[in-house]
């Protein structure tokens, strides 16, 4: 009888313990209001004027503030955000867009037609210095038919607009006219409509962004950036941290919440031992990618025996190994290695071979002279491939310097196509067409002409073996030409402590802080 009470009592407090744990991860799962959210980054934003500024950084920290037609869903698939709905002409040279009604500006004014209309022209404005205004260029004119409808007229036939209008690393955004003019043409206070709204930017100290308590939810549950977009976090404060070291300390001292782009050689550190003191470490599979490109127009470089020099030069595994610790995809393609219009023949390139890259040499008009590789250390995987490429190079007798340069300094002299040899990366190009579209400032596509020809076949056609076909045409003219060494797809790591509640990694790794909350 005493050793079945005993057995009674265990019972009862244990399910008085399981009762209280279920009640409290009931109390966790539920969504809390209030709280700020510190975010560390590796770079400033350089610019907050969302058409001025193409960098990957500006568009995960101003993406909360603007919203474009339409974006991508978790499945990289096209989803309506100011657009509820949108309709292609047959041959691809008119696409209507229909919006939102009720989509409220933070300066308190509803968006309309006028506004799309502005924003697309200010965007391919040449004064406004948007470096992806060519990719608008098949658009002859805006109409706007009435208040919530606005149809896009085009000199020829392009199948890429809607991918234009969700580009991932440029806000393709809609913008009130009324305060670009009111600030003297480039915002300083930008003002979109998305669900948190521009408090204030303090260069390389933080930008701070607030909840929008006005901002219309779109219909359906949360897809991607599209559906519910629910911002329970009050404040969202963005830290540029640009050492890897400081970053991390920062993180441990709970001086920031969350920390985007953990460093590859601090992985595993990371899920070893601070998973245990409550971090939790997140991964999004690579489709952004990084690579070495040629200035095909410029001295030396310009010489397609040099170039391919270079590519048997240079090992791929090797840098990738060097500058992700194997975190990455070996991918020599501008089509990204888990993108739907990838194929086996995506995989072809140069085996290194000294041998044949000093003939190829031999050949040219390469004499031993300096080439630049212009390079920066705001994103260190730019800079380590740079120091891996050059030592590779430098083993087959090219005289290789590095040029370390400002982030900014960097955008430009990339856009402008002033480069031998560049180091960059680029966020995710869900549609190939606009990652071939890159190396159109340097001279390649005066060289190969068939290449610019693939490109308008692309944008003839939305059927998907057609593009996958002539994807693989361009990856040939790639292996030919050689304008840039493609290297890798890299994974992406980011670790923030267990109080941020219910955050979902994208598969660009743009994180999006609405629908989640802070339980402390």
């Amino acid at each position: 009888m005493k050793q079945r009470n005993i057995m009674f009592i265990v019972f009862l407090l244990i399910s008085v313990f399981l009762f209280y744990k279920t009640e409290e991860g009931l109390t966790q799962s539920k969504p809390k209001l209030g709280g700020i959210l510190n975010v560390g980054i590796n770079t400033d934003v350089v610019q907050v004027d969302p058409h001025v500024n193409p960098s990957l950084n500006a568009s995960i920290v101003m993406g909360h503030v603007f919203e474009r037609l339409l974006y991508f869903g978790e499945n990289m698939e096209f989803v309506p955000i100011l657009a509820e709905k949108w309709e292609i002409a047959p041959d691809l040279k008119t696409y209507t867009f229909f919006l939102r009604k009720g989509k409220i500006f933070h300066n308190g004014r509803e968006l309309v037609g006028d506004d799309v209309k502005y924003s697309i022209e200010r965007i391919m404005d040449p004064k406004t210095k948007n470096a992806r205004r060519s990719a608008l260029e098949s658009i002859e004119r805006i109409e706007v038919v009435d208040k919530y409808t606005v149809r896009f007229h085009l000199k020829k036939p392009d199948a890429d607009l809607l991918s234009t209008l969700g580009h991932t690393a440029t806000l393709m955004c809609v913008v009130p006219r009324e305060e670009v003019e009111k600030q003297g043409g480039v915002m300083m206070h930008p003002v979109g409509t998305g669900p948190y709204k521009f408090v204030e930017w303090k260069p390389d100290r933080y930008v701070l962004l607030e909840r929008f308590p006005q901002y219309k939810q779109q219909p359906g549950p949360m897809n991607g950036f599209g559906g519910e977009c629910i911002a329970y976090i009050d404040k969202i404060k963005f830290v540029p941290i640009p050492e890897d070291s400081v970053a991390e300390m920062a993180l441990l001292n709970k001086e920031i919440d969350f920390l985007l782009f953990v460093p590859h050689e601090k992985v595993e550190k990371f899920q070893k031992e601070y998973s245990k003191r409550g971090l939790v470490i997140d991964n999004a599979s690579g489709l952004s990618w990084y690579g070495i490109f040629f200035g095909c127009d410029k001295a030396f470089t310009k010489d397609v025996k040099f170039r391919r020099a270079c590519a048997y030069a240079v090992d791929l595994k090797m840098v990738a190994e060097a500058a992700t610790r194997g975190h990455a995809t070996v991918n020599p393609s501008f089509v990204s290695s888990i993108n739907q219009f990838y194929s086996p023949f995506h995989k072809k390139w140069y085996k290194k071979d000294v041998k044949k890259a000093k003939q190829l040499l031999e050949e040219s008009a390469y004499k031993g002279e300096i080439i630049s590789l212009i390079t920066t250390k705001k994103y260190p995987l730019m800079y380590k491939n740079s120091v891996a490429v050059q030592s590779e190079l430098m083993g087959a007798g090219i005289n290789v310097k590095l040029e370390v340069v400002e982030w900014a300094t960097m955008l430009q002299r990339m856009y402008s196509g002033n480069f031998q040899m560049i180091s960059f990366g680029f966020g995710a190009r869900p549609d190939p067409a606009l990652a071939f579209r890159e190396v159109a400032q340097a001279g390649f596509e005066e060289q190969y002409p068939r290449f610019k020809e693939t490109r308008d076949k692309v944008a003839k056609t939305l059927d998907i073996e057609t593009r996958k076909k002539l994807f693989e045409e361009a990856h040939s003219l790639v292996i030919e030409g050689v304008p840039a060494l493609l290297l890798y797809n890299p994974n992406h790591f980011n670790a923030y402590w267990n109080y941020l509640k219910n955050f979902k990694v994208f598969p660009t790794n743009q994180p999006r802080f609405w629908g989640a909350w802070i339980d402390k």
